[in-house]
């Protein structure tokens, strides 16, 4: 017989992870599973053995993380950790390569019974912590499309998914009593998908090259998850594809070998097409960068929230007067039209700056009057923004 050597020395159920990778893997889904929640379940992770490693799962009841990890892992493995300590404890532990999580048992175990665990044992190195564990059972019901639920796929570009939900967040409504606008709008339009966002003030549109043919995809992506979806591409997003699953009800986006389900809005978005200017007849090319500047020093100083553009050829003069005092600055311009001044909120007016160039280079804002709205570009393919003027 040969000797056997084995690689826990309990008999409790156990698993052997990289350190590096499963702290990784337990800082993506700590993003969701916060500690603020009022339900406890909510602040854990729940990891269970699968074939070759730990599945793990996060989840605010909206919005769902799922995951797996190469482990060595015992197949009776499953318990929900507390997210935070977790994560505290696996970045501010005893330097080690590995980890070996083992589970203690709840009192005495039958063994016709399922192993239930009260405590989980952390070994890094020589050092060993205990964190307290509650039951995977707690865990609540995993996020799915809805049988017989009609199901889009697609795949996008990474880079692109995180562009156009990047560009399009912060138009995106928080007054709850419009419900149906406090997300992102996924849908086709002319056969290619579009992510569209407005607060009422302003529209931002984001285009983009991916296909849809005949498919009537739509679908409000919720802000929590969207902003939870940017924060995982932020840094990672390049060429490498997102696939994307789109239903009535449900969205579902693999990336980063994480698959990122979210509850959609239910609720129609509305006709936001109406809002676009047809034809505007004046146009203005400007510097990003110069034009960004000089309303962000007019405002900070005046503390006004409002501000002045006087389009003239070749210079643009631009004006705010707040509660501590007023001022004015004139810019470089190529201004195409009559003379026209037209008033903005300050705070949309550099939100749209910002979106449409962020790298500071030249921007277009085309107008009809002081009246209507603005349509903004950039040096963003396919993104464009409406910002409605003020009265002030």
């Amino acid at each position: 017989m040969q000797n056997v050597v084995k690689l826990f020395p309990s008999e409790n159920p156990s698993a052997l992870v990289d350190r590096a990778e499963f702290t990784e893997t337990i800082g993506l889904l700590a993003k969701l599973a916060s500690s603020r929640s009022a339900v406890p379940i909510l602040n854990h992770i729940r990891l269970s053995s699968e074939p070759g490693g730990l599945a793990f799962a996060a989840t605010n009841l909206d919005i769902q993380a799922e995951t797996s990890l190469a482990a060595d892992v015992d197949a009776r493995f499953s318990a929900a950790l507390p997210a935070a300590a977790l994560l505290k404890l696996m970045k501010k532990g005893t330097p080690s390569n590995t980890a070996i999580l083992e589970l203690l048992p709840d009192g005495e175990q039958s063994e016709a019974d399922r192993f239930v665990a009260s405590k989980c044992s952390i070994q890094l190195a020589d050092t060993r912590f205990l964190l307290d564990v509650m039951s995977s059972d707690d865990f609540p019901n995993a996020i799915r499309h809805e049988e017989g639920a009609k199901v889009q796929r697609f795949s996008i570009a990474s880079a692109v998914l995180w562009n156009a939900i990047d560009g399009t967040l912060d138009a995106v409504s928080t007054d709850e009593t419009r419900y149906h606008l406090n997300g992102i709008f996924v849908h086709s339009h002319n056969g290619r998908l579009r992510f569209t966002a407005t607060d009422g003030h302003r529209l931002y549109i984001q285009d983009t090259n991916i296909q849809t043919g005949k498919s009537e995809v739509a679908g409000i992506l919720p802000t929590e998850g969207a902003k939870l979806i940017a924060s995982l591409l932020d840094g990672h997003a390049g060429a490498m594809p997102a696939q994307v699953e789109l239903s009535a009800t449900v969205a579902v986006l693999v990336f980063r070998d994480v698959a990122v389900t979210v509850k959609l809005i239910d609720g129609t978005f509305p006709d936001y097409q109406r809002v676009i200017p047809a034809a505007p007849d004046k146009m203005a090319t400007i510097e990003g960068a110069a034009f960004a500047a000089a309303v962000a020093s007019l405002v900070d100083c005046t503390g006004a929230a409002h501000v002045k553009l006087a389009f003239e050829p070749q210079v643009l003069a631009i004006s705010a007067k707040g509660a501590t005092g007023e001022g004015s600055t004139e810019i470089a311009c190529t201004y195409e039209g009559d003379t026209l001044q037209i008033n903005f909120d300050a705070k949309y007016l550099r939100s749209a700056i910002d979106a449409a160039s962020p790298d500071g280079k030249s921007l277009k804002i085309r107008m009809a009057d002081a009246l209507s709205p603005a349509i903004v570009t950039g040096s963003i393919g396919g993104w464009s923004g409406v910002l409605m003027p003020t009265q002030a």
